[in-house]
């Protein structure tokens, strides 16, 4: 029973000891990151734990790393630590993703607009949000601003977009 509803969530699972060998993976997480069996891994999900200096116990506990990138994907990682092993879960977030955006291309937002939306779904920050379309911090306020101020105006849910995020903040 637990097989199968992990299968049917389309996560990725994959178990490594406390030398970070991979001992098993399911299908969907070979697809992600390629056949690791017996490997050690370093990069993706492991990269994540290993940068995460909020850690108190870097090899106990769980973790999670919402709207991760990993390889041409991105995933809400959560890692199980124990001092024997590591499970990681990839929840795949591209079908969110496309369900949210035709959510938001229904509503009267303007193809700039739908596109600050987008990135801001994927978790760009301002900063990066502002290079990646090439305006300033003032234009991204602006349609922030506008984008918020539609939707609250019609009272549309904003459900999908990040809910710490303010038109001024991050």
């Amino acid at each position: 029973m637990l097989e199968e509803a992990l299968t049917s969530a389309e996560l990725g699972i994959c178990i490594k000891d406390a030398s970070r060998a991979v001992l098993a993976q399911n299908d969907r997480c070979r697809s992600i990151c390629g056949d690791r069996s017996g490997d050690v891994c370093e990069d993706g999900c492991m990269a994540l734990h290993r940068d995460d200096d909020s850690l108190q116990w870097p090899d106990w506990g769980t973790t999670v790393h919402r709207n991760a990138r990993i390889d041409d994907g991105h995933y809400d990682v959560t890692l199980i630590c124990s001092s024997e092993r590591v499970v990681t879960l990839l929840q795949p977030l591209e079908k969110k993703y496309e369900e949210a955006m035709a959510y938001y291309r229904a509503q009267d937002l303007t193809p700039r607009e739908l596109e600050v939306v987008s990135l801001l779904l994927r978790g760009r920050s301002n900063t990066e949000i502002t290079a990646d379309l090439g305006i300033s911090h003032a234009t991204l306020r602006t349609h922030l601003n506008r984008v918020y101020s539609k939707l609250r105006d019609q009272g549309i849910d904003t459900h999908f977009l990040p809910r710490r995020r303010t038109a001024a903040g991050q």
